[in-house]
């Protein structure tokens, strides 16, 4: 079971997962999404993504992996 803000996290990690084609280090914009400040901040320190300036964001290795584990 995941808390609440895990599940923000991921899904977070999901939706740039889904915008960058599963591409680890391809940046995508955040312009429109409504994920909390927490949930960025969350999925950066488990190294699933990374942001840089605030409004750009990139799938790692390990957020890539994360992802593909769920969906199978």
């Amino acid at each position: 079971m995941f808390t609440k803000l895990d599940q923000e996290a991921r899904n977070l990690v999901t939706y740039v997962y889904r915008a960058t084609d599963g591409r680890p280090l391809e940046w995508q914009m955040l312009i429109g999404l409504s994920a909390k400040q927490a949930a960025v901040d969350y999925a950066v320190e488990r190294g699933w993504i990374v942001v840089d300036e605030g409004h750009n964001v990139c799938l790692t290795v390990k957020g890539a992996r994360l992802v593909r584990d769920a969906q199978s």
